[in-house]
């Protein structure tokens, strides 16, 4: 049973990655590619609230399902990475990144974490700093001592110092100072030394308050990008 769970996250990339184009492009907003957003197809939606839902459920499956490993040591580990965003759509905002954050392997595949993001979004008419708290859950493809290719997904709550986003010349809808905040992507990580790694990605990153207030107070945000950064692992 325990390597038929181990697999689950190849199953669900492959899945996606599946899906044909125009089936996919139908599941999309006017002016949306699939591409922008791979999974943000229903009813996966990973982009939304989905984003921390689908995780949490499949890290209670796969504790429930598998046997505790007590081979794991070195469980716990620290990390920092930065990185832009650009949003796909207009007023097309780039969103500076800083995150902070403590993982911990819960099975050799599977490991659950939190960080603390810093998020500096930047266009003509934005300018607010946002800090954001995000439980998340990563999903091994690869887990050797050099090296690790992992699936992240998770989502959290924003605060920024004004409302975003700001109207725009095209969209005159004002957004709010909390929102929900969503993060999915794959990163890697690179030993070059006993403790210390690379880390390197690429992540689609969402925010809106999830119509809260009304659909006319939630212009959202959407935006890919990459980051790099520097893990530890204590001894």
């Amino acid at each position: 049973m325990r390597q038929g769970v181990t697999i689950t996250p190849y199953f669900l990339i492959t899945l996606a990655l599946s899906i044909p184009f125009h089936q996919a492009k139908a599941q999309y907003g006017p002016g949306d590619h699939w591409y922008d957003n791979p999974l943000g197809f229903e009813p996966v939606k990973l982009h939304t609230s989905m984003g921390f839902i689908i995780p949490a459920v499949a890290v209670g499956v796969c504790l429930l399902a598998t046997k505790k490993d007590t081979t794991l040591s070195r469980r716990l580990s620290f990390y920092n990475e930065v990185g832009p965003s650009w949003g796909y759509k207009y007023p097309y905002t780039v969103m500076i990144q800083n995150s902070t954050g403590i993982n911990y392997q819960l099975r050799k595949f599977m490991s659950v974490g939190v960080e603390l993001d810093l998020c500096f979004p930047r266009d003509e008419f934005n300018s607010p700093t946002g800090i954001a708290i995000r439980p998340f859950a990563r999903f091994y493809l690869v887990n050797r001592k050099p090296w690790r290719l992992y699936f992240e997904s998770g989502g959290g709550f924003i605060y920024f110092t004004t409302e975003f986003p700001q109207p725009t010349d095209q969209d005159e809808r004002l957004g709010t100072t909390v929102n929900g905040f969503t993060k999915y992507g794959l990163g890697s990580e690179i030993n070059f030394s006993k403790s210390w790694a690379f880390l390197f990605g690429v992540r689609h990153i969402h925010v809106s308050n999830g119509n809260t207030k009304g659909v006319e107070r939630n212009p959202s945000h959407d935006s890919n990008g990459f980051f790099l950064g520097i893990g530890y692992t204590p001894k």
